[in-house]
C-alpha cells in the first residue's frame, strides 16, 4: 500500500473508532442519498415511485447488510466486537460473584508469588545502580575474580581510552563511633573520583576529591539511625575504627553502595583509610598481593559499547602482563567489562543465583496449581452453560467468536488477579520493611533489601496476566464450544471426557503441591541435620566478645599484651573456666580469612586459615592430634610456626608425619614456617561443608588490633556478659566491642540462608496444598452434583449414608493416591537438584517423604468427607424429581 493511501485511510478508521455515531449517520445519509438517485433513475424509466424504490433497494442488497459491509471495510469491527465482550464478560462476572471472587482469589495467590520472586530476581539481578545514565555504569572482571590490584587499576584508569571515568572501590567491614558505642558497619574505601564517576549529587554536602584526605561521607541509613537525622553533621568528627574522619557530605536515599544486598554505612579515601594498616599501605603498591584487591568500576564514553571497552582494557593488561607475567592461568584471563545489573559482582550474583533459580520454579509451580484450580473452575462453568451456548451457536454465532468470549472473560478473572497479587506484593513488601525496623540498629544500617514496584516489575505483572489466561481459558473454552449443539438442547448430559480432564488436572495439582512440600519438608530436616552437626568445636557455654584496640594508644607490643592480660584477668573470674584470643571464630558470618600455602615444590593454593592464642585449642575443645600447640615462645621475633588440619595434611603430605615439614605462605614474598601440630578438622564456613584445608597461625605472629575474645564459661554465658565486657573494655577510651554473644547464637547466625529458604518454601507449600485442597473439594463436590440422582436412587433403594460416603470418598482418595504417588516420583528424579542446596541429608529422606504424603492424605481426607457429607444429606425423592 502506497504511503499517500495510509495517509488517507488512517484518520478515516481513527474517526470511525473513536467518534463512531457520527460515521454511521454520515453512512446513513449517504446510503439514502445513493437510494434517492437510484429511484430517481428508475421512476425516469417509466416506473412508479413504489416500484422504483423497491428495485432500488434490490439493487443496494439491503440497508443494514450494506452498513455491515462498509463497517467491516474500515477494519476496525473487531475492536468494537472486543469491546462487546468486554461488556458482555463483565456482566457474566458481575452475575457470579461467588465464581468470580474464588478465581480471582486464587489467580492472586499465584501471581502475588510470582510477582514477589520476580520483585527479588529485579533486586539481585536486573536494577541498573540509582545513578543518571546506568547503561553507561561496568564492572571489569575475569573469569575468576573480580578483584584488582590497586596499581592494575591505576594503569586501566591512566592508559584506557574508553571510560569517561574508573573509580575503585574496597568493600569491608568497619567500625563507626556514635551515641557513646562503637557500631559494626559495612565500608567502602574508595577512590577519590568514586562519586563522580558514579555521576550522582550528595543528599546534603559535598564529595571528597582526594584520596589522603581525613574525610568522610554518611550513607543516608546511617546519617538516619546513628545521628538522627542531625543537619549540622557537616564538619562534625567521627572515628571509624582508628581513624577521625571529618563528615563532609550525606548520600541521598536512593544509593546505597555497589554491594547490595549489603548497604555501605559511610565511604572513605582509599589511602586514608589505609594509613591505620601499614601493611596495607605497602598492599596498595604490590601488584602481585592479593590482600588488598579493589573492585573496578567504570563510566563508558558515550556510544562506547562494553565489548569496545573490554578490548580496550584488555590491550593495556596485555602490556601489564608484558611487563609482569601472570601467576596463574586464572590471572591471565581475559577481562570483560560488563553493564552493572542489580548487585554488581557477578560472583555476587552467583552466589545468589541457586536461592533466585529455587523461587522462581517454586513460585511457577504455584501459579501452575492456581492456574489449574482455575482452569477446573471454569470447566465446571463451561458444563453449567452449555445450553447458554449452544442457543448461542444457533443463532449464529461461531465457534471462534464463543471461544474469543470465554477467552476475553478468563482475560477479566486474570485482570482482578494480578491486581489482587500486586496488592498482595505491597503487603510482602510492607512485611520486609516491617522485619528489617525491627532488626538492631546495626542490622538495620547494613541491609538494603526491596520487593517494591517498578516498570519492570509492572510489566512482568501484566506478562503473567496473559499467561494465567492462555493457562486458565484456552483449554476450558475449546471444550465447550466444540459440544454437539442439538444434543445439548435435547438434554445431554456432562461428557465423560470433560470429566476425565477434570480428574487428570487434579491429579497433577496434588502431585505439583507434594513436590512443594516435599522441598520444605527436606529444607526443614536439613535445618536440624546442621544444628546437630558436629562442627568440631565446643558450642555451648562459650561466649566471645568482637574487640578492638586501636592505635596511638596501643602499640603491637602493649596490644599483644593488652590481650594477654586480659585472658589472664578472665581466667580469675568466677563462673569462667578458660579464655583465649582469635582474629575470628570459625562460621563467623565475616567468613574465614584465606592464604596461599605450599610446601614448596608444589604450586600454592588458597587455604583458609585462623589466627589464634596458645589456649584456643584448649578452650574450644578442638583435639590436638599430633605435635604440640602454640606456647607463649611462639613470639613475634620466634621462627614462624603453623598448625595444619588433617584435610590439609592429608593434601600436602598424604600418609607422611606431617609435624616438621615446612611450608610457604604468601602469595607474594612467601613465609617459611614449620608445621608443629595437626588439629582436627572443623567447620570453617558452613556446618554443611566438606573437610577444609585450614591452618593457624599464632596470634602473636599475626597480630592485629581487631581480635575476638572466647571464654569458656560454667554457667550461662549470658549472665557473665557484663561482667566479661567490664573487665575488657577497662578505664581505656581506645578499646570497642562491636559484638558480644553467646558462641551458640553466632552458629544460628551462620545458616541464615537456608533458615530463610525454608520459611519460604513452608510459605509456599502450605499454600499450594491449600489451593490444591480447594480445588480437590470443589471437583469431589461437582462429581457428587452430577451424579445427584444416581446417590437418590441407590438411597431409595436401601443405600446407607455410610455406604454414600464412602462412594464419593473413593473417588477423591483415588485421584489424591494417583497425585500423591506421581509427586514422589517427580521429587525422586529431582534428588540430584535438591541435593546441592541440603546439607548432611539425603533428598530422598524416607522420614520426610513419609510425613508429606500422610499430611496431604490427611487434607484430602477431610476435604473430600466435607464434599461426601453434603452428598449424604440428600432427600432421595427430591434427588429422583429432579431434571
Amino acid at each position: 500500500m502506497r504511503p499517500e493511501h495510509w495517509l488517507f485511510t488512517i484518520p478515516l478508521r481513527l474517526r470511525s473508532l473513536f467518534r463512531w455515531a457520527q460515521a454511521d449517520q454520515e453512512l446513513d445519509e449517504e446510503l439514502l442519498d445513493h437510494l434517492d438517485r437510484k429511484t430517481e433513475e428508475y421512476v425516469a424509466q417509466g416506473m412508479t415511485h413504489q416500484e422504483a424504490r423497491r428495485r432500488a433497494r434490490l439493487d443496494l442488497g439491503g440497508i443494514e447488510q450494506t452498513k455491515e459491509k462498509c463497517r467491516d471495510a474500515r477494519r476496525v469491527n473487531w475492536i468494537e466486537d472486543f469491546v462487546q465482550d468486554l461488556r458482555f464478560g463483565f456482566r457474566m462476572l458481575r452475575k457470579s460473584p461467588g465464581f468470580t471472587v474464588l478465581a480471582a482469589l486464587c489467580l492472586a495467590l499465584g501471581t502475588g508469588v510470582n510477582t514477589s520472586v520476580f520483585a527479588l530476581l529485579d533486586f539481585t539481578m536486573l536494577r541498573p545502580l540509582p545513578v543518571p545514565e546506568p547503561n553507561r555504569m561496568t564492572l571489569l572482571s575475569r573469569a575468576s575474580d573480580d578483584r584488582f590490584s590497586y596499581p592494575d587499576y591505576l594503569a586501566y584508569r591512566d592508559r584506557g581510552q574508553t571510560f569517561a571515568a574508573l573509580a575503585a572501590s574496597f568493600p569491608t567491614e568497619s567500625s563507626l563511633d556514635a551515641n557513646e558505642q562503637s557500631h559494626l558497619i559495612s565500608a567502602e574505601a574508595v577512590s577519590a573520583n568514586y562519586f563522580e564517576t558514579m555521576g550522582i549529587a550528595p543528599f546534603i554536602g559535598r564529595w571528597f576529591t582526594d584520596e589522603s584526605e581525613p574525610v568522610a561521607v554518611l550513607s543516608y541509613s546511617a546519617w538516619r539511625n546513628f545521628f538522627n537525622g542531625d543537619l549540622s553533621i557537616l564538619g562534625k568528627s567521627v572515628r571509624s575504627e582508628t581513624q577521625w574522619y571529618t563528615v563532609i557530605g550525606v548520600a541521598s536515599p536512593a544509593f546505597t553502595g555497589i554491594n547490595a544486598p549489603i548497604q555501605t554505612a559511610i565511604w572513605v579515601p582509599l589511602h586514608m583509610w589505609a594509613k591505620q594498616y601499614p601493611q596495607r599501605a605497602e598492599h596498595l603498591r604490590d601488584r602481585a598481593d592479593p590482600s588488598l584487591r579493589v573492585m573496578v568500576l567504570g563510566r563508558l564514553e558515550e556510544h562506547v559499547t562494553p565489548s569496545e571497552a573490554a578490548a580496550n582494557v584488555n590491550a593495556v593488561d596485555a602490556e601489564l602482563r608484558r611487563e609482569m607475567p601472570a601467576t596463574s592461568e586464572a590471572a591471565a584471563a581475559p577481562l570483560t567489562v560488563e553493564i552493572i545489573h542489580g548487585a554488581p559482582s557477578p560472583f555476587s550474583r552467583g552466589g545468589a543465583a541457586p536461592l533466585d533459580i529455587l523461587f522462581v520454579v517454586v513460585g511457577s509451580v504455584v501459579l501452575l496449581i492456581a492456574c489449574v484450580n482455575v482452569g477446573n473452575l471454569l470447566l465446571a462453568r463451561g458444563t453449567a452453560r452449555q445450553r447458554e451456548l449452544s442457543v448461542r451457536a444457533v443463532l449464529g454465532a461461531g465457534r471462534g467468536r464463543l471461544l474469543r468470549q470465554l477467552l476475553v472473560e478468563t482475560f477479566l478473572l486474570s485482570l482482578l488477579g494480578v491486581a489482587g497479587g500486586l496488592v498482595l506484593n505491597q503487603w510482602s513488601n510492607h512485611i520486609l520493611n516491617a522485619a528489617v525496623d525491627a532488626l538492631p540498629v546495626e542490622a538495620r544500617v547494613a541491609i538494603h533489601a526491596s520487593l517494591s514496584l517498578n516498570s519492570r516489575v509492572f510489566l512482568f505483572a501484566l506478562g503473567l496476566c496473559f499467561l494465567s489466561t492462555l493457562l486458565c481459558g484456552v483449554l476450558p473454552a475449546r471444550r465447550a464450544v466444540r459440544r454437539d449443539v442439538y444434543s445439548i438442547l435435547k438434554g445431554g448430559g456432562t461428557s465423560g471426557d470433560r470429566v476425565r480432564l477434570r480428574q487428570v488436572s487434579l491429579v497433577a495439582q496434588v502431585g505439583l503441591s507434594l513436590i512443594l512440600l516435599l522441598c520444605a519438608g527436606l529444607f526443614l530436616r536439613s535445618i536440624y541435620r546442621m544444628r546437630a552437626a558436629e562442627s568440631g568445636f565446643a558450642v555451648q557455654h562459650r561466649l566471645y566478645a568482637l574487640t578492638y584496640i586501636s592505635a596511638p594508644e596501643f602499640t603491637r607490643a602493649s596490644g599483644l599484651n593488652f590481650y594477654e592480660q586480659t585472658v589472664e584477668r578472665l581466667r580469675a573470674l568466677p563462673g569462667i573456666r578458660n579464655a583465649a584470643v582469635t582474629r575470628f571464630l570459625p562460621l563467623m558470618i565475616t567468613g574465614a580469612e584465606t592464604d596461599c600455602i605450599s610446601t614448596g615444590t608444589t604450586s600454592p593454593f588458597n587455604a583458609t586459615f585462623g589466627v589464634i592464642s596458645p589456649s584456643f585449642l584448649t578452650t574450644m575443645q578442638i583435639p590436638l592430634l599430633e605435635g604440640r600447640d602454640f606456647t607463649v615462645d611462639d613470639g613475634p621475633s620466634s621462627p614462624p610456626v603453623v598448625l595444619v588440619s588433617q584435610a590439609l595434611a592429608q593434601h600436602l603430605w598424604g600418609k607422611a608425619d606431617a609435624v616438621g615439614q615446612h611450608v610457604q605462605l604468601g602469595c607474594s614474598d612467601p613465609t617459611t614456617a614449620e608445621v608443629v601440630g595437626v588439629v582436627r578438622d572443623t567447620k570453617v564456613d558452613s556446618l554443611g561443608e566438606p573437610p577444609q584445608a585450614h591452618f593457624y597461625r599464632p596470634f602473636a605472629q599475626r597480630y592485629t588490633g581487631l581480635a575476638t575474645v572466647v571464654v569458656e564459661t560454667s554457667v550461662d554465658p549470658a549472665s557473665v556478659a557484663r561482667t566479661v565486657s567490664s573487665l575488657i573494655r577497662g578505664e581505656s577510651s581506645g578499646v570497642r566491642i562491636y559484638d558480644l554473644q553467646p558462641v551458640a547464637t553466632q552458629i544460628e547466625r551462620s545458616y541464615w540462608i537456608i533458615r530463610l529458604e525454608t520459611t519460604v518454601l513452608l510459605i509456599l507449600g502450605l499454600l499450594a496444598l491449600v489451593l490444591a485442597a480447594v480445588g480437590l473439594y470443589g471437583v469431589v463436590a461437582f462429581h457428587a452434583a452430577q451424579r445427584i440422582q444416581e446417590i437418590g436412587l441407590r438411597m431409595a433403594l436401601g443405600a446407607t449414608p455410610g455406604e454414600i460416603h464412602r462412594l464419593i470418598l473413593f473417588r477423591g482418595m483415588t485421584i489424591t493416591l494417583a497425585g500423591v504417588l506421581i509427586g514422589i516420583a517427580v521429587s525422586a528424579g529431582l534428588a540430584p537438584l535438591l541435593a546441592r542446596f541440603l546439607s548432611g541429608l539425603s533428598p530422598i529422606d524416607p522420614l520426610t517423604f513419609a510425613v508429606s504424603a500422610g499430611l496431604w492424605i490427611g487434607v484430602a481426607l477431610l476435604a473430600c468427607s466435607l464434599s461426601a457429607r453434603r452428598a449424604m444429606r440428600v432427600d432421595p425423592m427430591v434427588a429422583l424429581r429432579c431434571e
